[in-house]
């Protein structure tokens, strides 16, 4: 609700933003389509959050997050009681990681194309997912469920390769946003790390 409120209506209601947005929660939705089934319920898959902060910011990133939640639920065989819970570890999670890194970025670090890129793409993207896998992995082991040991370590250990590509991707479609398409992404300010080199 919060995210609802504060959100930039005025500039999501614009043709060209709104078909950016729908375009964008199209490419992550099926994006998590590439699972890794480890057990019945149980799957994991490159989240996107950092992408979605960083072009539209954490209010946009949130509300996308759950309206791709909303569409895995309604194809799947997921469970309508564990949304909230699925919306907080796979979407306000990850989204609040991204956005702090970024801010940190914007405050403490250089105004640097490079550093932008590597911080808060590549990096907050990597931290994100593990944050979220190991999070994910401590409420499981908490819970009453009929998964052993065994496959909780798998779940938990496959965070670390799947960190990797999440992270790859990421940087690279920042990258590439940056350089042809800087007014899709919301938190890069050409004033403060192009224009003051030229």
């Amino acid at each position: 609700m919060w995210a609802i409120v504060r959100a930039p209506w005025s500039i999501l209601i614009q043709k060209d933003s709104s078909n950016i947005l729908f375009a964008s929660c199209a490419a992550v939705f099926l994006f998590w389509q590439l699972k890794i089934h480890l057990a019945d319920g149980l799957s994991i898959h490159l989240l996107g959050a950092t992408i979605l902060t960083l072009m539209f910011r954490w209010q946009v990133a949130i509300m996308a997050n759950s309206a791709i939640i909303l569409g895995v639920t309604l194809i799947s065989s997921a469970d309508f009681a564990g949304f909230a819970m699925n919306a907080l570890l796979t979407g306000v999670l990850p989204v609040a990681i991204s956005y702090l890194l970024w801010w940190i970025n914007e405050r403490f670090l250089p105004a640097n194309y490079f550093v932008y890129i590597f911080f808060a793409g590549f990096f907050a993207a990597a931290l994100s997912i593990l944050i979220t896998g190991f999070i994910s992995y401590e409420l499981l082991s908490l819970l009453e469920n009929q998964l052993s040991e065994e496959i909780l370590d798998q779940y938990l250990m496959i965070y670390i390769p799947i960190m990797y590509p999440e992270a790859f991707i990421t940087g690279a479609v920042i990258s590439i946003f940056v350089i042809y398409k800087p007014q899709w992404i919301s938190t890069f300010d050409d004033r403060r790390y192009l224009h003051k080199r030229s």
